[in-house]
């Protein structure tokens, strides 16, 4: 009887386990990295993406919180403290952290909270407002979308911003979906009562966090990658000569060279990859979808 009722127990806790957590697979990448001037300051400035890969489907997101690395020789230490970065989540740029209720100016998502992790470390952390009744349909599906902006500023635009994802150990698995009640669309969130569910499968790429090494390379048509996204083959189109053509996967595996332009992904598996295209006139990183 004693066994019986052990082996109950050890049952429900794994039932438990599982119901808490939720086997989605979500990808952070950067987008967009930049510097720029207001006439008296430089700043590096960029957008965090968000997606579900793998065909893990979409989800409602509710709070979360992601953790940057990056150059204190180009920004200092302890940005934060110092003033140093700001980040954003526009509405009217459709970031994920600045979605409204319905047509009503009253943001989903709030108390957003930057704080220095140690002098290299920063991290940034949100939370909802109202409940997850208040979206119509989910808002993290496989099309990355971006989830907020960052903006450092420099003391020393001549060095790297070198700004990466921190992963691993603590700093992974801090992503939610979005908690309840069901009812109205201007019901506020009560995470303690109806709680969201931990997402335990995240990835981070960081590599287009990197600046180009020639300004030219980011004007849009300097370089195409068409189709994408594709099932089988890409095909690479610009002005300038190719060199050489890295492929890398979410994980930033390179897992594919070749100085062709056209670039066959047909024994790949579904997912997000990363082209780094060297040509005569310097480097640029794209980002391919293969079905």
């Amino acid at each position: 009887m004693k066994k019986k009722y052990i082996k109950n127990l050890i049952l429900l806790f794994t039932l438990f386990t599982i119901c808490s957590t939720y086997a989605q697979d979500i990808n952070f990448t950067f987008a967009n990295a930049q510097n720029t001037n207001d006439g008296v300051d430089d700043f590096y400035e960029v957008d965090v993406l968000i997606q579900t890969i793998n065909g893990s489907g979409t989800f409602k997101l509710g709070s979360g919180q992601l953790y940057f690395v990056y150059n204190t020789d180009a920004f200092g230490e302890n940005v934060q403290a110092n003033s140093n970065i700001e980040i954003t989540q526009p509405n009217a740029d459709a970031y994920i952290c600045g979605q409204y209720v319905d047509a009503a100016a009253a943001d989903i998502y709030g108390v957003f909270t930057i704080n220095d992790n140690t002098t290299s470390r920063v991290s940034w952390a949100f939370s909802q407002v109202f409940s997850a009744s208040t979206f119509a349909n989910d808002n993290i599906t496989e099309t990355p979308q971006k989830l907020i902006h960052l903006k450092l500023k420099y003391e020393d635009v001549s060095q790297s911003p070198m700004l990466t994802f921190e992963d691993g150990d603590v700093y992974d698995d801090q992503f939610y979906t979005a908690c309840g009640p069901t009812g109205g669309p201007f019901e506020a969130a009560n995470c303690g009562d109806s709680p969201g569910i931990q997402i335990v499968n995240d990835y981070y790429n960081s590599t287009d966090a990197t600046l180009s090494t020639n300004p030219n390379l980011n004007k849009e048509n300097s370089i195409s990658i068409y189709p994408n996204p594709t099932s089988d083959v890409i095909n690479i189109s610009t002005l300038n000569t190719i060199k050489n053509i890295q492929l890398f996967d979410f994980l930033g595996k390179r897992i594919l060279e070749s100085s062709q332009s056209q670039i066959d992904l047909s024994s790949f598996n579904s997912g997000l990859y990363i082209l780094k295209i060297q040509t005569d006139q310097g480097e640029i990183t794209k980002k391919v979808i293969k079905n």
